[in-house]
């Protein structure tokens, strides 16, 4: 039996639980734990993921970059969701810009903002932009994306915003691309 304190532990972690198959108000301690053993890896691998399309495209191997994508891509509709799943990558790199806006440069923000805009930038990558870096809501922008583009462009466009503002902001700030990536992801 779980008692109240125990149970009020893993409320505020319910979302991540509901994904991992576990009903807060239902399981007992042990499928609670394991949920959040679940969910912790999850997050790792995707971190992991989101390290390894940056170091790509820090390489200038986008090749590499794409495949690793389109790898994640492919997971996004299975069931149950693998570990890593693309949603939760894509929103990491949101995630990821956000938490570097307010460090930008503004030449920075506005180099994103060009290469955002571009015809072969990918769908949503120009509202995420605004989103993420001028309103910090990577959560809306990524909802947005998603209702209007698609799970495989958010995607694309996640990535693509956080390897532009990483390389951008590389080059500003004479740090190279694995430095930034080390501290940041």
């Amino acid at each position: 039996m779980v008692s109240p304190e125990q149970r009020a532990r893993f409320e505020r972690f319910a979302p991540l639980l509901v994904r991992e198959g576990v009903d807060i108000r239902t399981a007992g301690i042990a499928d609670l734990e394991a949920g959040m053993q679940r969910a912790q890896q999850r997050h790792r691998v995707a971190v992991e993921q989101v390290r390894a399309v940056l170091a790509a495209h820090a390489r200038g191997d986008t090749s590499a970059a794409g495949e690793l994508l389109e790898a994640l891509e492919m997971t996004a509709d299975a069931s149950p969701p693998p570990i890593p799943d693309a949603l939760t990558v894509a929103s990491r790199f949101a995630q990821l810009a956000q938490s570097l806006a307010p460090q930008l440069p503004a030449a920075v923000i506005a180099q994103t903002r060009d290469s955002a805009g571009l015809p072969d930038a990918p769908d949503g990558m120009a509202g995420l932009f605004d989103a993420v870096l001028l309103d910090c809501d990577a959560s809306t922008g990524m909802r947005t994306v998603i209702s209007e583009h698609g799970l495989a462009s958010a995607l694309y466009a996640a990535a693509a915003m956080t390897s532009a503002v990483f390389s951008l902001w590389s080059k500003q700030s004479g740090e190279s691309m694995d430095e930034l990536i080390s501290s940041h992801a």
